[in-house]
């Protein structure tokens, strides 16, 4: 056999990984000077997209934080599970997305990703797209790896919220405990905005309760997961809030699983009147930036949403 010939084929395996660690071309164009790039907080640089495949590959557990609507979050998301494929990994996926007493329903349908998003009644529970995470979870499986529920059913969010949980299921999501007082109203002020500030008062301490039960829900999902021997690493699929470092899931392992190795990656959306990576001071271990998605001003729809919502009551 010609030399060039076997020394084409002996570099095929390595053509193939490096194809799958390309990172997906955006979908929404941005000339942000953040956009695309990729900060780590904890040394104040940027990070090559070889650097981070090193540092997903490392890690027990990875946090992938998203904007729901935004594509390109979703698009990464599918990279980054291809990364550990092509890395020798299988990875265990775990979605907020899904509760977790849906676990039978989604093993039942998993062998038809077009049509898990029904099975699951995902359009139903209000999520974008399930073409949006389909190659997510294809990515997973592909790889040997599997597909997890993750966040609390909705029966208990209502008991959380409404304060009347049994006290065994409030320790066991350390609601039991209370918040340093600075995260605590800190969160409480995110709720708030993100809720347009048109929220009374009194609904913001369940809101918050919900919020901790969740993230310590996914967290408990995320350790069991963790332990099983073989496949791995885990990866969340949640919201960026749940994926921070300073409090959500990653503050929720450090209580009842501290031994293991986490790392989580925020998908955020570059802010016109930011162009300093450091500026917030971002509370994941890595961010990377990404354009904006278009989408309707999200206060003018919670608007109609209450307003919807208080016709059907006066009825």
């Amino acid at each position: 056999m010609p030399f060039r010939v076997l020394l084409v084929l002996l570099m095929l395996p390595i053509l193939s990984v490096q194809a799958c660690s390309a990172p997906p071309t955006p979908v929404i164009a941005s000339d942000h000077p953040l956009a695309g790039r990729i900060w780590q907080p904890a040394t104040g640089r940027f990070l090559s997209v070889d650097e981070l495949e090193t540092r997903l590959a490392s890690a027990q557990v990875v946090m992938l934080g998203e904007t729901h609507d935004n594509p390109d979050h979703h698009a990464l998301q599918a990279w980054a599970v291809r990364t550990l494929a092509a890395a020798g990994k299988k990875p265990q996926v775990a979605f907020e997305m899904i509760d977790r007493d849906r676990q039978a329903d989604l093993d039942e349908a998993v062998h038809d990703l077009d049509g898990l998003g029904e099975a699951l009644r995902w359009k139903e529970r209000g999520w974008p797209d399930w073409p949006l995470y389909r190659p997510i979870a294809e990515a997973a499986l592909a790889a040997g790896g599997t597909l997890s529920a993750a966040n609390l059913p909705a029966d208990v969010t209502r008991q959380i919220a409404r304060r009347v949980e049994p006290a065994e299921q409030a320790a066991r999501l350390g609601l039991n405990a209370p918040l340093p007082e600075a995260i605590a109203a800190a969160l409480a002020d995110e709720i708030r905005s993100s809720h347009c500030n048109m929220m009374p008062d009194s609904a913001i301490p369940g809101m918050v309760r919900v919020q901790r039960a969740r993230d310590a829900e996914m967290a408990e999902t995320v350790a069991a997961l963790a332990q099983r021997p073989g496949p791995g690493p885990v990866v969340l699929i949640a919201g960026a809030g749940h994926a921070r470092t300073d409090r959500g899931v990653p503050e929720r392992l450090r209580q009842i699983a501290p031994g293991l190795t986490v790392f989580s990656l925020g998908l955020i959306e570059t802010d016109a009147a930011v162009t300093d990576p450091a500026a917030e001071a971002p509370p994941f271990d890595a961010v990377w930036f990404t354009g904006r998605a278009e989408r309707e001003d999200p206060c003018a729809q919670l608007m109609r949403q209450m307003k919807k919502k208080s016709d059907a009551a006066g009825k």
